[in-house]
């Protein structure tokens, strides 16, 4: 039983009421990682003010299946009620439940993780869940009568208008996000995350991400289950002495970086579509979920997927994966070979750069060679 007197007591006396809020100065109960950011409140008559009640959290009844716990991504949400007065009866009317001031940075906030409501409205449960979007800003979300729209960052599911009296119990619940070993959007495991986001996509920039922000993951294609990829080894290109030079964008394949690796694979093929070469087989990849944005990584890209595929614990991107640790024991990972894997990094103009799983070291190959081949791809 948690008692309210251990919860803030900031609680709006106006007709506009808080719902809630979540303020930092409950996180001294449970470390951030446990925190429960579920709140309840009891609507008083048709004043529309809130007060608290006794919050039990292992009674679903109140507040709906699952709603016991959730794991803090940001403890300063603030739940709103946006109501309205009929004109014709005079009665306050509830439209849209919204949390603001959500962080929407990935790992240290709420970007990727799912948002859930419950809200009890005249004895009946109902629910709304969406994905909070990555972004380096703070923002709004809402639960509304409005069509679904993830650009304007609203639930999934649609809000029925009604009395505010009606409402006698709320629950808000975020879960979920990625770690390394996760399973990402594309159906392959997640082998590496950043803090501080990187450029990535076809054009290296900001906005080359699903969410038109930094990509902040990289998943590699998944060996088991639908759709599984299958480490093959097979030449760089076709053309193995000329360098990749094309008139239009994008030119080159030099680029090393981490996020890199898509505008590389371009590149490659942009210059020499063959079938069965790294790069086109690369692109030519869809994965359980069919989507087209697989690539050949980049030398960095490929040294994390090294590292990850060998077990070893990470501990800067520069760090180089070596000969230590065991083949497929890193969180998720599965299907590597203990042999040479082709980065999408070209050192023009009859090499390009490839890493050594099995002994753990960078060097150059010919094109014309064979090494074997995975595909990635950031979000």
């Amino acid at each position: 039983m948690l008692t309210f007197s251990r919860f803030p007591r900031k609680l709006s006396k106006q007709r506009l009421s808080l719902l809630g809020v979540l303020k930092s100065n409950t996180i001294d109960l449970f470390s951030k990682k446990d925190f429960l950011i579920i709140a309840f409140f009891t609507l008083l008559g048709a004043g529309g003010i809130f007060a608290a009640t006794l919050i039990t959290i292992t009674t679903p009844d109140s507040q709906g299946a699952a709603y016991t716990a959730a794991t803090a991504c940001d403890e300063n949400v603030t739940v709103t009620a946006l109501t309205a007065s009929d004109a014709a009866t005079g009665q306050l009317y509830v439209a849209t439940i919204a949390l603001s001031d959500v962080d929407q940075t990935p790992l240290t906030g709420c970007g990727y993780v799912n948002a859930e409501v419950a809200l009890k409205i005249n004895g009946q449960m109902s629910y709304a869940s969406w994905t909070i979007i990555p972004s380096a800003t703070n923002d709004t979300f809402s639960f509304t009568g409005a069509t679904f729209s993830i650009n304007n960052k609203y639930a999934n599911t649609l809000l029925t208008p009604f009395q505010a009296d009606g409402l006698t119990n709320v629950a808000v619940k975020m879960s979920g996000g990625y770690k390394v070993g996760d399973i990402g959007p594309g159906g392959g495991r997640v082998f590496y995350a950043s803090t501080t986001g990187f450029n990535c996509g076809p054009s290296y920039t900001a906005t080359g991400s699903p969410y038109n922000s930094k990509c902040y993951y990289l998943e590699a294609a998944p060996t088991t289950g639908a759709s599984p990829w299958t480490d093959i080894a097979v030449a760089w290109s076709v053309d193995t002495t000329t360098a990749v030079n094309n008139a239009s964008a994008p030119e080159t394949a030099t680029a090393t970086a981490i996020g890199w690796g898509y505008r590389n694979t371009l590149a490659m093929v942009l210059q020499d579509a063959t079938a069965s070469k790294a790069g086109t087989i690369s692109r030519a990849y869809r994965g359980p979920n069919n989507l087209s944005d697989w690539y050949l990584p980049s030398l960095n890209e490929l040294n994390q997927m090294c590292k990850w595929a060998k077990g070893q614990a990470w501990t800067s991107d520069a760090t180089v994966c070596n000969s230590s640790g065991t083949i497929n024991t890193g969180s998720g990972a599965a299907g590597f070979v203990n042999n040479y894997y082709w980065s999408s990094s070209e050192e023009p103009a009859r090499y390009a750069y490839i890493h050594a799983f099995n002994y753990g070291y960078i060097g150059l190959m010919g094109k014309s060679l064979t090494s074997y081949v995975r595909p990635v791809r950031a979000f």
